[in-house]
């Protein structure tokens, strides 16, 4: 994909995830104003646990699915990767569901409205047998961001038609877990339809599993960790921080989110060219991302903390104003999690350095884990964010060490490793057409 075409590819996903934040700046103040700040504390700490279960259901398995399907081109090749991840993605999802369903009962927040823990957990899993990534590792990027929106429509049509009191703060979970079951519906129909039926086994489950476990490893501290720090705070501190904490954490993930359409189009990008031996390509691909991805960390920084006092106040009413302090802690997350995005997905993941990503993320868990429980018992909502600041910053000093020590910084914004400087082969015949068939 060249850059004009990468370029254009961008700008139609990024298009997409404007609509994204449309629907939630519709939402956020819809939930914030009608359910209230314990409410809607429940709601986000219900979200949070789906987000955990999602992870846990994919297993890492996202990422590894989106490089092996970008590296392949026939359809019998895809449709044995569809039916390998289908198959491992709902064995994972019998498992977690009962581990969402202890998790419910074991939060005081979440066990006084058990339903609204039911329903997070069974989208959790939902969202976790998604395939999107098959979407993206095929370089389809616009269908799943066309699926996306119409689950948008339809949960903020079930959400503004059902929820009017703080009472109906367990509808919000069914409406988004109807939502969730027609996109599902939808993107599977799609698949089956281009690729035929997935043929279920557990044979092959084990190695995927063991290709996964590195990348799951490193999701544990930058991504497991981080979506379930408010259900953590349920644990830890009182209703009313878990809904200042929660309010906030909503807007910083949005921010973070923000990096996700650039990481769709890139990793896949990479991977290919890195499989058809396009070294150069890589790198200036690699750069490319670097750029954007850093750039935008930094004026994330700037922007939430001068913003957050008067922004999240305005949209989420005068009861949320402590939320502004806790969003000018998350300010500084920007930049390192901008950076471990470059690094760990840009960089380490192309090029298959799935253990010092694993070992990256295993120590920013640590340290996540250590300094909430540290922090949060003591300083409730800012304590849990600074904690998620140590996190990233801890994540960031060990990709940049192991980045530095593989010698990769020095081919990528430099001279190239040794042996890459010239193809060792011609590109894989039909991958150009492909591309230009993606688009």
């Amino acid at each position: 994909m060249d850059k004009k075409e990468n370029t254009r590819v961008l700008v139609f996903v990024y298009v997409g995830y404007i609509m994204r934040y449309l629907y939630l700046l519709v939402v956020i103040p819809f939930y914030g104003r009608v359910l209230g700040v314990t409410e809607y504390g429940r709601v986000l700490a219900a979200m949070s646990l789906m987000n955990v279960i999602w992870m846990l259901v994919s297993f890492g398995f996202t990422f590894v699915g989106m490089r092996d399907a970008s590296r392949v081109h026939e359809k019998h090749e895809h449709n044995a990767i569809f039916s390998l991840h289908v198959s491992a993605r709902m064995s994972m999802g019998v498992l977690f569901t009962a581990v969402g369903l202890v998790a419910t009962f074991c939060s005081p927040v979440l066990s006084q409205r058990p339903l609204i823990g039911i329903c997070a957990t069974l989208l959790g899993v939902l969202n976790g047998c998604n395939v999107s990534w098959l979407f993206q590792g095929r370089q389809h990027f616009r269908t799943p961001i066309i699926i996306e929106v119409i689950g948008f429509l339809i949960s903020l049509v079930l959400v503004l038609a059902l929820v009017h009191a703080p009472s109906d703060s367990t509808l919000v979970l069914v409406s988004l877990l109807v939502a969730g079951v027609v996109q599902t519906a939808i993107a599977y129909q799609m698949t089956v339809k281009d690729l035929g039926w997935p043929r279920l086994r557990f044979r092959g489950i084990p190695g995927l599993m063991r290709d996964s476990t590195m990348l799951f490893l490193y999701s544990t501290g930058s991504v497991v960790l981080t979506s379930a720090s408010t259900y953590l705070l349920t644990l830890l501190s009182t209703p009313t921080q878990v809904g200042y904490y929660g309010a906030a954490e909503r807007f910083a993930s949005i921010g973070l989110s923000l990096m996700g359409p650039a990481s769709q189009v890139f990793i896949p990008t990479i991977s290919r060219q890195i499989a058809n031996n396009d070294l150069h390509g890589a790198r200036v691909t690699t750069r490319r991302g670097a750029t954007l991805l850093m750039g935008y960390g930094f004026l994330a920084l700037g922007g939430a903390l001068v913003l957050s006092p008067y922004v999240l106040p305005l949209i989420l009413g005068h009861a949320f104003k402590p939320s502004a302090h806790v969003m000018q802690t998350f300010a500084w997350m920007f930049p390192f999690s901008a950076f471990n995005q470059f690094v760990g997905f840009y960089v380490l993941l192309p090029r298959k350095k799935d253990r010092l990503m694993a070992i990256a993320g295993l120590m920013s868990a640590a340290a996540n884990l250590t300094s909430a429980l540290l922090l949060a018992p003591h300083f409730g909502a800012i304590g849990m964010a600074a904690a998620r600041v140590i996190g990233e910053g801890t994540l960031s000093t060990m990709l940049l060490l192991f980045a530095w020590r593989t010698g990769l910084f020095g081919a990528i914004f430099g001279r190239p490793v040794p042996g890459e400087e010239q193809p060792k082969h011609k590109p894989v015949p039909g991958s150009a057409r492909e591309d230009r068939a993606a688009a």
